[in-house]
């Protein structure tokens, strides 16, 4: 049997702003790892769902007539129920341009 968590007023506007598409977008900057070969890692909204990916950097060979490109691997971590997407938002939350998710991620935020 699967626990139902009773949400506040506020985490239930949240989540409703995410299902209408008011918060879709990027969220904050994609990143740039550099190593042996550059990663990006970058977070954003979809359709309501929130959704952090990394994607390895692209590769060429020349396959005898012409260069070809070979896409990176990605990995997309989605945040899928209504409890991680208010994960998203806690961790999250301050990097997009909504002053009420904004508010809500202060909360999670540690003191100094």
């Amino acid at each position: 049997m699967k626990k139902t968590i009773l949400k506040t007023d506020e985490e239930k506007g949240l989540l409703a702003k995410l299902a209408s598409g008011i918060l879709d977008g990027m969220v904050g900057n994609e990143k740039t790892y550099s190593g042996y070969k550059d990663v990006y890692c970058g977070k954003y909204i979809k359709d309501g769902e929130p959704i952090s990916y990394r994607e390895g950097e692209s590769s060429r060979f020349f396959n005898g007539k012409e260069n070809e490109r070979v896409p990176g691997k990605r990995t997309e971590e989605h945040y899928d129920t209504e409890e991680r997407k208010l994960e998203f938002l806690q961790r999250y939350g301050w990097l997009t341009d909504d002053e009420d998710a904004k508010a809500y991620s202060a909360k999670f935020k540690p003191k100094k």
